[in-house]
């Protein structure tokens, strides 16, 4: 869908107020007191279902992720002709399935992947990359595979920390109300974090009792993760210390949801809250994480979004009991924020890339 199509369809408004709108740019003209900066919606480009994207060290590109299957290569805002890497043949999207994730090595040398194949599970896999920023589909290499027992809630984000070690946060499982009560199990991989060995594929379990994280962002040496709620609750928790974690961290679900008790069977004494949560309503029903700024004037503030309501918001990320600040509203179907290099991306499914200026 082109631009100005998306905008007539969902009149994109900022801050809840009226928007002035140009062919590139959505701009809040709400009253913003003289010299504050406002928040600004500039299109990078358009890709067919968007949900992840990523900066490589030492390359000017942007790559983006097709949740079909594909990764795209962006220049100076132009698709480059013929997917980066295509393995559209080893997965299909359908529904939360698809190629939902990637991320680079620290020095850029090899790619890593998430995706359901064509059985439904998740794969996570690892791609050289050569130095003009080509991905060899002949080096895929499988490191580990997690079977998943229905369709839905497959996470599908995964972050390389400072060390080189994959993060990768895993729903419950999927279906409703965690039926299988995997999410606190902890000889199951499901609704886990899970710190993975890049070249051995073994997997260690950091934190367990999640339902579905759908974007995870790694900031300092600390890891937001967006939690899609239930029925009620959309979740925003923070794993600290990701690097010096020494015992297992219990998120929760499906003991509770939110703050509120939910399976009354499964038990979580010791569980960690969410940071924030917001209520199903006015404010939508699916929470789009999220990554943290680091330039211009939200920096140092835990960006995100809902996908059913197209609201995108801040919250600052040093206070116990943060209030969430509405930047953004009315966004079609916003599937991801996340930080590529310096820069926020605002994601479309419909197909628009924005970057967010402040």
């Amino acid at each position: 869908m082109k631009w100005l199509a998306v905008l007539a369809l969902v009149g994109l408004t900022a801050c809840g107020v009226n928007t002035e709108v140009d062919e590139n740019s959505v701009t809040s003209s709400s009253s913003i007191s003289a010299g504050e900066v406002v928040p600004t919606l500039t299109l990078v480009a358009e890709v067919d279902e968007p949900v992840d994207a990523a900066a490589r060290a030492g390359d000017e590109a942007l790559y983006v992720v097709s949740r079909v299957g594909r990764v795209h290569r962006i220049v100076d805002g132009v698709v480059v002709e013929g997917a980066a890497l295509d393995i559209s043949d080893l997965t299909k999207a359908e529904g939360e399935r698809g190629l939902l994730g990637l991320a680079f090595s620290p020095d850029g040398s090899a790619a890593f992947l998430n995706f359901t194949n064509n059985s439904g599970n998740t794969v996570i896999a690892r791609v050289d990359v050569t130095t003009g920023g080509v991905f060899d589909r002949s080096s895929l290499q499988e490191l580990l595979t997690i079977e998943q027992p229905y369709a839905n809630h497959n996470g599908g984000d995964i972050v390389v920390d400072a060390n080189g070690a994959l993060l990768v946060a895993t729903g419950d499982g999927g279906s409703a109300d965690d039926p299988q009560r995997l999410a606190l199990d902890d000889s199951s991989l499901l609704g886990k974090v899970l710190r993975i060995d890049p070249t051995t594929g073994e997997a260690t379990l950091i934190a367990r009792g999640l339902r579905n994280p759908w974007r995870i962002d790694l900031y300092g040496d600390d890891l937001w993760i967006a939690d899609v709620g239930q029925g009620t609750w959309e979740e925003v928790s923070v794993l600290r210390g990701v690097s010096s974690i020494e015992q297992l961290v219990d998120f929760g679900w499906s003991a509770f949801e939110g703050f509120e008790r939910f399976n009354e069977d499964q038990s979580s004494a010791n569980h960690q809250p969410p940071l924030m949560v917001y209520e199903h309503g006015e404010d939508g029903c699916s929470i789009s994480g999220g990554a943290v700024a680091e330039a211009g004037s939200l920096t140092g503030r835990y960006v995100f979004a809902d996908f059913c309501s197209g609201k995108v918001w801040s919250i600052p990320t040093d206070v116990a009991d943060p209030q969430k600040e509405l930047l953004f509203d009315g966004i079609d179907q916003p599937v991801a924020i996340v930080r590529a290099g310096a820069e926020l991306l605002v994601l479309s499914l419909q197909g628009s890339v924005w970057r967010l200026v402040s």
